[in-house]
């Protein structure tokens, strides 16, 4: 049963008259109504008789109003319990967001996380996928954002996906792959491979992908970085293959264009590594848990 329902109940049961009751709960009448009686079908007996001259509580619908306020009083010293205990918890936390990654993944949920633990101090730091790794395996940061294929495992990194993310082809403008809507990755194989030298993990996950779509690509060009990957672009036609938030980038010598596989793309989540010993890396997984539920 709700607990507002019992507070509306309680509420009607002051002033005995379902006008004045909804006007000060702000409802509508009607829906007062309907929600005294879904109280009336779940308990099984009446809780009000209605006459001309107002409202009347049952002999039930005396009993509940004790019992609705004994059970919110509990319910309210719950819920400031909780709040108090969130308050009290403490320290800093420090993260690395992907650049380009933290507006559309990350935003929501970390407001959220610092109303609910307000004394947290979180300590955001914008990274690049490789470093960002390096740095979670020497500890200088405690949790980080990572992209990763869905199938992929590693045993010192802790992952909890939040989401999926399509795959794209980054192109040059005068590529006869511009025109289109999106693209197969067999016509990419007709192009030289753009993929970042200076960031293995970045490259890896993609050769994960290719190597799940069963394909080859004849010539690679490497890249020092991805802020690098347009003028590249513009330089040889090849291509990049990458993610889709990576449109933030928003280069204008190039265009983005989906990439249509039947295979799965990657995901996006938080990381942390094994044995790190912040104690609010637990308590960041958990709240993890709670708003995104469990994946």
């Amino acid at each position: 049963m709700k607990t507002e329902y019992m507070r509306e109940f309680l509420e009607l049961a002051a002033e005995k008259n379902y006008s004045l009751a909804a006007r000060k709960l702000f409802i509508s009448q009607p829906t007062l109504s309907r929600h005294v009686q879904a109280i009336e079908e779940a308990l099984g007996y009446p809780l009000v008789e209605s006459s001309s001259h107002g409202v009347k509580l049952t002999e039930y619908g005396f009993s509940a109003a004790r019992s609705f306020r004994k059970i919110l009083k509990e319910y309210d010293l719950l819920l400031e319990t909780g709040k108090n205990l969130a308050q009290r918890i403490s320290g800093t936390l420090t993260l690395g967001i992907l650049y380009y990654a933290i507006d559309d993944y990350c935003g929501g949920f970390l407001q959220w996380f610092q109303r609910k633990y307000p004394n947290v101090q979180l300590k955001c730091n914008s990274y690049l996928p490789q470093q960002l790794v390096n740095d979670l395996r020497a500890f200088k940061i405690d949790v980080g954002t990572l992209f990763r294929m869905d199938s992929a495992s590693s045993e010192d990194l802790k992952y909890f996906r939040i989401s999926s993310t399509s795959m794209i082809a980054m192109t040059s403008k005068d590529s006869p792959l511009a025109e289109k809507d999106s693209v197969t990755l067999v016509e990419l194989t007709d192009y030289p491979l753009i993929t970042l030298e200076n960031d293995e993990y970045s490259a890896s996950v993609t050769q994960q992908y290719l190597l799940a779509n069963h394909l080859h690509f004849q010539e690679i060009i490497l890249a020092d970085n991805v802020e690098t990957v347009p003028w590249i672009i513009r330089s040889t036609g090849g291509i990049h293959i990458t993610g889709e938030s990576v449109r933030r980038q928003n280069a204008s010598s190039v265009v983005y264009i989906p990439i249509s596989s039947k295979k799965p793309g990657m995901s996006f989540g938080f990381v942390c590594i094994a044995g790190n010993e912040n104690p609010l890396v637990v308590l960041f997984f958990e709240a993890l848990k709670e708003f995104f539920g469990h994946q």
